[in-house]
């Protein structure tokens, strides 16, 4: 170890002492040196004493946990081969990896079903031969909670117009499982009539192309309402770019809720059907911003409108911006990037503001 004569001040010169050997040493030194080695010998003895019962029980405690992991291994292995000598059934242990990786992703559907999900589950049904089977189709939840979303008896098939809770398979019930990679996206039951005679190999292609039409339709609606996704949107806007030479506006509104905002987009979608049906449509591409590419007279329409949709909505629990823009020619580059400009004018200006560009 170095030391620095900057930190730790040395004297130059150490003071020795001046007394004579024969004055250090008497009987009364003897006495107390002896009294100090007897005490500093009984410490040392103490503290090896006291080393040596920790070193004992922490060998004890080694033996103790390796006699008892062993004792417990042994049970298992005994139960396990109990298990596997029975041949009625077969018992599988899977480990803690093995638990891990089992762990599956549910793909989430708007309920009750719309919009391409609906068009995918009405071609599976129609596509089903007319027998006297009952076929459901059960999605699940953002939950992972399995509901009904549609059955077919015959040549009728029912749409449940809201949630619908799932009961147990019943006797003589075939479940078809809907998996796509590493997602779970829910089932198909059947339970056969007795002269049904429908095989597998016919079931199976229509299974395939039933999961294949849920992925993409749970990939382009937002789960909570059921409207297109931002990938959806940026598809139809590209195309409303470069087709048609009418004159079309894109607007965004963006909500604020001091309530649930689904509850909030819901009551929009009832308002938003009643005044304009399907002919313009909306997206939720964020959790709080709604898209929609309007006519001129349905822009009209719905300037005229916003403040009865403030009253119905509440304005003193949810605020909303609007930020729009017109395409005046075809191939307009700025197009969207004007609307999104208005809406930060809008919000820049406070809640309940329309800025069109």
């Amino acid at each position: 170890m170095e030391f620095f004569p900057d930190f730790f001040t040395i004297s130059e010169v150490f003071p020795m002492a001046s007394t004579s050997i024969s004055t250090w040493i008497d009987g009364e030194v003897l006495a107390l040196g002896g009294i100090s080695f007897t005490l500093l010998s009984l410490f040392g003895y103490v503290v090896h004493t006291q080393i040596d019962r920790k070193e004992e029980k922490f060998e004890e405690t080694i033996f103790s946990d390796t006699e008892t992991s062993s004792q417990v291994g042994t049970k298992e292995e005994v139960k396990i081969e109990e298990y596997v000598s029975s041949p009625k059934e077969e018992i599988f242990y899977p480990t803690q990896r093995q638990e891990e990786e089992t762990e599956v992703s549910f793909q989430s559907f708007y309920f009750p079903v719309r919009g391409k999900t609906y068009e995918v589950i009405r071609s599976f049904l129609d596509s089903l031969p007319i027998q006297e089977d009952i076929w459901e189709v059960l999605l699940y939840d953002t939950k992972g909670i399995l509901q009904t979303v549609a059955s077919k008896t015959g040549s009728i098939s029912v749409f449940p117009s809201e949630r619908k809770s799932v009961s147990e398979p019943g006797e003589g019930c075939i479940v078809w499982k809907l998996e796509w990679d590493f997602f779970f996206l829910g089932e198909v039951r059947q339970t056969k009539s007795s002269g049904s005679d429908f095989s597998v190999s016919e079931i199976s292609l229509r299974l395939d192309k039933l999961v294949e039409g849920l992925v993409l339709a749970g990939e382009s609606q937002d789960g909570e309402t059921g409207w297109s996704s931002y990938s959806v949107f940026s598809q139809n806007l590209e195309r409303e770019r470069y087709e048609g030479e009418d004159t079309k506006i894109l607007a965004f509104l963006e909500f604020e809720s001091d309530k649930d905002l689904v509850s909030d987009f819901r009551s929009f979608g009832n308002w938003w059907k009643q005044r304009f049906g399907e002919s313009s449509q909306v997206y939720r591409i964020r959790k709080n911003r709604l898209a929609s590419v309007f006519t001129p007279e349905d822009w009209i329409k719905f300037q005229n409108s916003l403040s009865g949709l403030m009253e119905f909505l509440g304005p003193d629990k949810t605020r909303l911006n609007v930020g729009a823009s017109v395409r005046v020619r075809k191939e307009d580059p700025e197009w969207e990037s004007r609307a999104k400009k208005a809406l930060h004018s809008s919000k820049e200006e406070g809640p309940n503001r329309l800025v069109c560009l």
